[in-house]
């Protein structure tokens, strides 16, 4: 099974069109408050965890991946 990074950085590439790098800043890539709204439903589905209020004060894909990793139930 692929890591969170490679599964998020496939996600960014096929929604904003470039595939970005661990330390690119979402900004970077197009994220913007529509373009996170909509990544957050994406998000919820592919990870099966749920987005909170938080996500606004992620920066770069590294710490997006962190942020999914944080929020995945504990095996």
């Amino acid at each position: 099974m692929d890591s969170i990074e490679e599964q998020l950085q496939a996600m960014l590439e096929e929604k904003f069109g470039t595939r970005p790098e661990l330390i690119d800043s979402l900004a970077l890539i197009g994220v913007d408050s529509v373009g996170m709204a909509e990544l957050t439903l994406d998000l919820e589905s592919q990870f099966g965890i749920s987005v909170d209020e938080e996500v606004v004060d992620v920066d770069t894909v590294a710490e997006l991946a962190e942020y999914i990793r944080s929020r995945q139930p504990k095996n």
